[in-house]
């Protein structure tokens, strides 16, 4: 619209000027060859020349077709053409790299045509068509790239729910890939797209579904694949956990855990989680089935002092798998310490203060310390349950 207005003002005053020159003075030309003259006004002579000019330019076009030559002009037009869309190419790219967004699409819209990869042109005009709110543009741009290529429709897609999360709108975006994932189902970036937004969405159940293709196609790699796998479940346990009721939390619990891969039922973070959750369900004979299980596969600080807090489990089944465990842990302090409570809540002070004195041989942990300082105020000696409690803040600080 812009473009017209201009073009009808600049005609108006072009026009009104040489009618006003012509008002005032019609100019005069002659022409003389032998015994012919001519004789005109200026301005009729001017309009006789343009068309002489129109007139060899096309009897020079119809020569060139007629002789089988016109290839070699338009193949100069083309060239020039394409010249010319490359260097808007290059200043529209600039623009959209200074974040002037208007004049990078009217670039690299206008040099779409002639450019010899459109699509990079489209694309590039519709971010920054997107970025000025022109959303209709952005669709119509979108379209034309599209359009422009064939078996664009993939970089086309990301490139539009790329546009999408820049501006927060992640469900839109989400939307798109669903859509090229069904028709692209084993792209790598395409996957990685949607695991990335899963994870901002916090759609742990969608990211569970799509583990199984992620491990299908093989270019994810397995330290990566096991990280998220990890992740999904602990988010489910936790999902799983807050959503069902009573009973039926520790049996969806249960059926969540058993369900998954051998190598997460074994991780740590997964069995510590999973056997919390058990726990402040007061499930603990269920959690320490599954938690002493896994502890034959996986050791670690955090479970040995998960599987001593179990309440409601059979306390001397415990200790006996405890100190089955210290025939091949000897020296391990953690292991000592539980080892001891058990067998405290057994009644066998005296094997709880051995067990307790050979882990603070071997370390002098605070919770030893404080373990030591319990025992002894239950069995009457103040004094030295002080200085255990002392040594046991000391190390602490």
């Amino acid at each position: 619209m812009k473009r017209w207005l201009l073009f009808f003002v600049i005609t108006l005053v072009v026009g009104l000027t040489l009618g006003s020159l012509t008002g005032q003075d019609p100019g005069y030309v002659l022409m003389s060859w032998g015994l012919y003259r001519i004789e005109t006004s200026l301005w009729f002579f001017l309009l006789l020349l343009i068309l002489l000019v129109l007139g060899l330019y096309f009897l020079f076009r119809f020569s060139l077709v007629m002789l089988g030559s016109d290839w070699r002009f338009n193949e100069w037009r083309r060239n020039r053409r394409t010249t010319r869309a490359r260097k808007q190419t290059t200043r529209g790219l600039l623009s959209l790299a200074q974040g002037q967004w208007a004049r990078a699409e009217r670039l690299l819209t206008r040099s779409a045509a002639d450019t010899d990869m459109p699509l990079i042109n489209y694309l590039a005009a519709a971010r920054a068509a997107y970025e000025q709110g022109k959303h209709e543009t952005t669709d119509e741009l979108l379209n034309s790239a599209n359009k422009s290529t064939r078996g664009a429709e993939l970089a086309v897609g990301i490139s539009h729910a790329q546009l999408l999360v820049s501006r927060g709108h992640k469900e839109q975006a989400l939307a798109v890939l669903v859509n090229l994932r069904d028709k692209y189902p084993r792209h790598t970036y395409l996957l990685k797209l949607l695991v990335r937004l899963y994870q901002d969405l916090e759609d742990w159940v969608a990211l569970h579904d799509m583990l199984p293709i992620l491990r299908k196609v093989g270019k994810v790699p397995q330290d990566k694949l096991r990280e998220l796998e990890e992740k999904v479940y602990v988010q489910l346990i936790e999902r799983t956990a807050r959503s069902q009721h009573g009973k039926s939390q520790a049996e969806a619990l249960r059926k969540l855990y058993q369900s998954m891969p051998r190598y997460c039922r074994y991780s740590a973070t997964i069995v510590s989680r999973y056997t919390t959750a058990l726990h402040d369900l007061g499930e603990d004979d269920l959690a320490e089935t599954d938690l002493r299980n896994a502890l034959g596969h996986v050791w670690n600080d955090e479970l040995i002092h998960l599987y001593g807090s179990l309440h409601g489990a059979d306390t001397r089944r415990r200790f006996l798998f405890a100190e089955k465990q210290l025939q091949e842990r000897p020296n391990d302090p953690v292991l000592l310490l539980i080892l001891a409570r058990l067998a405290n809540k057994l009644e066998q002070p005296e094997r709880a203060r051995e067990l307790l004195q050979a882990g603070l041989q071997l370390r002098n942990l605070p919770e030893l310390n404080a373990e030591m300082g319990k025992l002894l105020v239950q069995q009457q000696d103040h004094v030295a349950a002080c200085r255990y409690f002392q040594q046991a803040v000391q190390e602490l600080n």
